[in-house]
Protein backbone atom coordinates (compact mmCIF):
# COMPACT_ATOMS: atom_id res chain seq x y z
CA UNK A 1 0.00 0.00 0.00
CA UNK A 2 2.70 2.20 0.80
CA UNK A 3 4.20 2.06 -2.68
CA UNK A 4 1.30 2.56 -4.47
CA UNK A 5 1.06 6.09 -2.78
CA UNK A 6 2.23 7.90 -5.53
CA UNK A 7 4.58 11.09 -5.56
CA UNK A 8 1.64 13.53 -6.09
CA UNK A 9 -0.58 12.00 -3.48
CA UNK A 10 2.37 12.96 -0.83
CA UNK A 11 2.74 16.16 -2.40
CA UNK A 12 -0.56 16.91 -1.89
CA UNK A 13 -0.63 15.47 1.95
CA UNK A 14 2.53 17.97 2.39
CA UNK A 15 0.58 20.83 0.65
CA UNK A 16 -2.59 20.17 2.97
CA UNK A 17 0.12 20.63 6.38
CA UNK A 18 1.18 23.85 4.87
CA UNK A 19 -2.39 24.90 4.04
CA UNK A 20 -3.56 24.33 7.96
CA UNK A 21 -0.06 25.38 10.01
CA UNK A 22 -0.37 28.37 7.68
CA UNK A 23 -4.07 29.12 7.93
CA UNK A 24 -4.91 32.72 9.03
CA UNK A 25 -1.66 33.64 8.51
CA UNK A 26 0.62 36.09 5.94
CA UNK A 27 2.67 34.01 4.75
CA UNK A 28 4.97 34.68 1.66
CA UNK A 29 3.69 32.15 -1.38
CA UNK A 30 7.64 31.85 -2.81
CA UNK A 31 8.13 31.08 1.20
CA UNK A 32 5.67 28.13 1.41
CA UNK A 33 6.47 26.87 -2.51
CA UNK A 34 10.15 26.82 -1.44
CA UNK A 35 9.01 24.71 2.03
CA UNK A 36 6.92 22.41 0.22
CA UNK A 37 8.92 21.72 -2.82
CA UNK A 38 11.83 20.94 0.54
CA UNK A 39 9.25 18.42 2.35
CA UNK A 40 8.52 16.46 -0.44
CA UNK A 41 10.40 13.14 -0.85
CA UNK A 42 10.70 11.03 -3.87
CA UNK A 43 9.88 7.45 -3.28
CA UNK A 44 12.30 5.17 -5.62
CA UNK A 45 10.91 2.54 -7.86
CA UNK A 46 12.35 -0.20 -6.13
CA UNK A 47 12.58 0.99 -2.17
CA UNK A 48 14.19 -0.73 0.65
CA UNK A 49 11.86 -1.52 3.52
CA UNK A 50 13.88 0.90 5.45
CA UNK A 51 12.31 3.81 2.61
CA UNK A 52 9.40 2.41 3.25
CA UNK A 53 9.36 2.35 6.95
CA UNK A 54 10.47 6.35 6.71
CA UNK A 55 8.14 6.78 3.65
CA UNK A 56 5.36 6.01 6.67
CA UNK A 57 6.45 7.35 9.29
CA UNK A 58 6.77 10.66 7.01
CA UNK A 59 2.97 10.52 6.17
CA UNK A 60 2.00 10.07 9.77
CA UNK A 61 4.05 12.77 10.52
CA UNK A 62 1.99 14.95 7.99
CA UNK A 63 -1.31 13.62 9.64
CA UNK A 64 -0.35 14.48 13.48
CA UNK A 65 -2.72 17.29 14.20
CA UNK A 66 0.12 18.11 17.05
CA UNK A 67 2.47 18.70 14.74
CA UNK A 68 0.79 20.85 12.39
CA UNK A 69 -0.10 23.51 15.91
CA UNK A 70 3.44 23.34 16.80
CA UNK A 71 4.32 24.85 13.26
CA UNK A 72 1.20 26.72 13.09
CA UNK A 73 2.52 28.02 16.76
CA UNK A 74 5.98 28.56 15.28
CA UNK A 75 4.86 29.88 11.98
CA UNK A 76 2.69 32.60 14.04
CA UNK A 77 6.04 34.18 15.70
CA UNK A 78 7.91 34.76 12.25
CA UNK A 79 5.02 35.79 10.17
CA UNK A 80 4.16 38.56 12.23
CA UNK A 81 3.84 40.87 9.43
CA UNK A 82 7.82 41.83 10.13
CA UNK A 83 9.34 38.80 8.95
CA UNK A 84 11.55 39.15 6.09
CA UNK A 85 11.94 35.89 4.38
CA UNK A 86 14.57 36.69 2.05
CA UNK A 87 16.88 37.82 4.30
CA UNK A 88 15.99 34.56 7.04
CA UNK A 89 16.91 32.68 4.52
CA UNK A 90 19.87 34.20 3.19
CA UNK A 91 21.30 34.35 6.96
CA UNK A 92 20.61 30.80 7.51
CA UNK A 93 22.45 29.82 4.10
CA UNK A 94 25.15 31.44 4.96
CA UNK A 95 25.50 30.71 8.88
CA UNK A 96 24.45 27.04 8.30
CA UNK A 97 28.03 27.53 5.28
CA UNK A 98 29.83 28.56 8.09
CA UNK A 99 28.64 25.94 10.57
CA UNK A 100 29.15 23.17 8.43
CA UNK A 101 33.19 24.91 7.63
CA UNK A 102 33.58 24.85 11.42
CA UNK A 103 32.28 21.80 12.08
CA UNK A 104 34.46 20.37 9.19
CA UNK A 105 37.96 21.71 10.78
CA UNK A 106 36.92 20.21 14.02
CA UNK A 107 36.09 23.60 15.57
CA UNK A 108 33.86 23.29 18.43
CA UNK A 109 30.56 25.81 19.31
CA UNK A 110 32.57 27.10 22.50
CA UNK A 111 35.69 28.75 20.54
CA UNK A 112 35.96 31.81 18.95
CA UNK A 113 34.44 30.81 15.51
CA UNK A 114 31.26 30.03 17.87
CA UNK A 115 31.70 33.00 19.30
CA UNK A 116 31.45 35.01 16.01
CA UNK A 117 29.16 32.71 14.74
CA UNK A 118 26.91 32.79 17.71
CA UNK A 119 26.95 36.60 17.69
CA UNK A 120 26.21 37.73 13.68
CA UNK A 121 23.49 34.43 13.80
CA UNK A 122 21.43 36.30 16.54
CA UNK A 123 22.35 39.65 14.67
CA UNK A 124 21.35 38.53 11.65
CA UNK A 125 18.66 36.43 12.73
CA UNK A 126 16.81 39.79 14.34
CA UNK A 127 17.23 41.91 11.39
CA UNK A 128 15.09 39.70 9.26
CA UNK A 129 12.49 39.46 12.05
CA UNK A 130 12.51 43.03 12.76
CA UNK A 131 13.68 42.52 16.51
CA UNK A 132 16.21 44.01 19.14
CA UNK A 133 18.96 41.01 19.19
CA UNK A 134 18.75 40.99 23.12
CA UNK A 135 18.32 38.53 25.76
CA UNK A 136 14.57 37.94 25.45
CA UNK A 137 15.65 37.38 21.49
CA UNK A 138 17.81 34.46 21.78
CA UNK A 139 15.64 32.90 24.72
CA UNK A 140 13.09 33.14 22.32
CA UNK A 141 15.51 31.33 19.60
CA UNK A 142 16.91 28.63 22.20
CA UNK A 143 12.98 27.51 23.21
CA UNK A 144 12.18 27.47 19.35
CA UNK A 145 15.05 25.25 19.23
CA UNK A 146 14.05 23.13 22.34
CA UNK A 147 10.24 23.24 20.96
CA UNK A 148 10.93 22.51 17.11
CA UNK A 149 14.04 20.30 16.83
CA UNK A 150 13.27 16.97 17.74
CA UNK A 151 10.47 16.36 14.90
CA UNK A 152 12.35 18.49 12.29
CA UNK A 153 15.61 16.68 13.24
CA UNK A 154 13.31 13.41 12.44
CA UNK A 155 11.75 14.58 9.45
CA UNK A 156 15.37 15.16 7.72
CA UNK A 157 16.70 11.94 8.89
CA UNK A 158 13.13 10.41 7.26
CA UNK A 159 13.84 12.62 3.93
CA UNK A 160 18.19 11.47 3.75
CA UNK A 161 16.91 7.70 4.10
CA UNK A 162 14.66 8.15 0.89
CA UNK A 163 17.36 10.00 -0.64
CA UNK A 164 19.64 7.24 0.12
CA UNK A 165 22.10 9.53 1.60
CA UNK A 166 23.69 9.00 5.07
CA UNK A 167 20.07 9.15 7.74
CA UNK A 168 22.26 11.31 10.19
CA UNK A 169 21.08 15.01 9.88
CA UNK A 170 23.39 17.48 8.58
CA UNK A 171 21.09 20.35 9.58
CA UNK A 172 20.73 18.73 12.99
CA UNK A 173 23.85 19.16 13.14
CA UNK A 174 24.35 22.69 12.43
CA UNK A 175 21.72 24.01 14.34
CA UNK A 176 22.50 21.98 17.93
CA UNK A 177 26.09 23.81 16.50
CA UNK A 178 25.05 27.19 16.53
CA UNK A 179 22.27 26.35 19.75
CA UNK A 180 25.10 25.56 21.70
CA UNK A 181 27.23 28.39 20.41
CA UNK A 182 24.22 30.50 21.50
CA UNK A 183 23.96 28.98 24.80
CA UNK A 184 27.37 29.11 25.95
CA UNK A 185 28.93 32.48 24.64
CA UNK A 186 25.70 34.45 25.15
CA UNK A 187 25.19 33.88 28.24
CA UNK A 188 22.23 31.34 28.28
CA UNK A 189 22.43 27.69 28.46
CA UNK A 190 20.98 25.83 25.55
Amino acid sequence: TVTSLSHAEFRTAVERFYDQAASGLQIDPAWRQQMIDAATPDLPDHPTPAQIDAWTELQAMLADTSYVDAAKAGMAQMWDGAFDAAAYAAASDATFARVHEAIAAGQAPQSETGRVIAQDWLAQSAAAMKRTPDAAFLDWQLSQYRTHHARSARYQDLMAILRGDDAASHTGDAWRWIVEAMGHHLGHSS
